[in-house]
């Protein structure tokens, strides 16, 4: 996905559309890195419930979000639609989507803010529709609690271990 630069208001902004357990949510397309297609995940033990495994790429081991339990949504098992975004950021994340719609453009004017307390720490900050379907503004930085961030970089700090123990042939 190429970088999107922030709009100003009244202006028009893209975003990445995506469904997730039957609702239509969205991440700022500036912060999402790629869409990935969904592959085969470590599941390390004790992991939090929020993560549901770490996928193995060329720069190290990549913990993936259930973003459905962090809005309260029912979990759906990963099909070949299923994504994963990969999020930009000094902590790469993805986060497990059951299917990517794609970019679209969406004017910061159309944007309504969403009640306060209405998600998981606040991670929902805005809806808007998209093509007449309701759709809800993400904010990534709003994700995890600084504690969890910790655990995380933990899953993936071993996760890097074990695939440098591998060796670059994966054996």
């Amino acid at each position: 996905m190429r970088r999107a630069a922030a709009a100003p208001a009244g202006l028009e902004d893209r975003v990445c559309v995506a469904e997730l357990s039957g609702q239509l949510v969205a991440l700022r397309a500036a912060a999402v890195a790629a869409a990935l297609p969904m592959a085969r995940l470590a599941h390390p033990p004790n992991r939090p419930p929020i993560l549901e495994g770490l996928l193995s790429l060329p720069d190290g081991a990549l913990p993936v979000l259930r973003l459905s339990r962090l809005l309260g949504l029912p979990d759906r098992p990963p099909t070949a639609a299923s994504a994963i975004l990969r999020l930009r950021g000094d902590r790469p994340r993805g986060l497990l989507v059951d299917r990517v719609r794609g970019l679209s453009p969406v004017r910061v004017a159309d944007l309504q803010p969403v009640e306060p307390g209405s998600s998981f720490a606040d991670i929902a900050i805005a809806g808007f529709g998209v093509a007449g379907e309701p759709c809800l503004l993400l904010d990534p930085a709003r994700l995890l609690l600084r504690e969890e961030e910790a655990r995380l970089e933990a899953f993936r700090t071993l996760g890097d271990r074990r695939l440098a123990d591998l060796g670059p042939d994966g054996v």
